[in-house]
């Protein structure tokens, strides 16, 4: 007699399907997007938000992939998939961050107002209220523009290094090899040599012919 579990079927209606982001409730995200506004980061945005940060990266990048591949490239908080949501959330909430400790520094670079502080008085000639306001600031720090400086180009290139960068990316796509590199000096040097004597040709051809064109501008 063969015995059939019952509880089965129900075993099986109750497991997770793979990969649904059973963690990533409403609560949980406006958690990570609040840790990561005020620049703190990954790992300890998802202890604030009590999840793993393997979890959130993992949100993260399907989030990321669903803007792609799914809404164009557009960061929508109010997208129905919750992983595209939570992406731009969090994505915007870390520019803003950037947005403002940026202006910060560029602040401190260039000077800031310390206090204001505000005096009236009456005029006792004229009888009339008189109001002042004092501004007191701090000079800049130059540590500041050094430090935005260095993150906004860590690795400053030469316009030549850049130049060299850009031919060599040009290169790679068409598919140059290593031999047709090592004869393009060469090959530009020939190209000078012939060009200087199809000049000189043009030149004896028109003397023969009886131009007067003074000396020759190929010797």
């Amino acid at each position: 007699m063969t015995h059939t579990n019952s509880t089965e079927p129900a075993r099986r209606k109750q497991r997770r399907q793979p990969g649904r982001p059973t963690l990533l409730t409403p609560a949980v995200t406006d958690l990570l997007t609040r840790a990561t506004a005020v620049g703190l980061p990954m790992k300890q945005a998802a202890g604030a938000a009590g999840v793993g940060r393997s979890s959130f990266l993992r949100w993260m990048r399907v989030g990321e992939d669903v803007v792609e591949e799914r809404q164009g490239g557009r960061l929508d908080v109010d997208s129905p998939d919750p992983c595209a949501a939570l992406y731009a959330r969090v994505t915007r909430a870390r520019a803003a961050a950037v947005v403002r400790a940026t202006g910060s520094i560029e602040e401190a670079a260039r000077c800031a107002v310390v206090s204001e502080t505000y005096r009236t008085w009456t005029d006792p000639i004229t009888g009339e209220t008189r109001s002042e306001r004092r501004v007191r600031r701090r000079p800049g720090d130059w540590r500041a523009s050094a430090w935005l400086l260095v993150r906004l180009d860590p690795e400053p290139r030469s316009l030549d290094e850049l130049l060299d960068e850009e031919d060599a990316r040009i290169r790679a796509e068409r598919g140059e090899n290593s031999t047709e590199r090592a004869l393009t000096p060469h090959l530009q040097e020939l190209a000078a040599r012939l060009q200087k004597t199809l000049a000189q040709y043009e030149y004896e051809d028109a003397v023969a012919a009886g131009a007067d064109l003074g000396p020759d501008p190929t010797s």
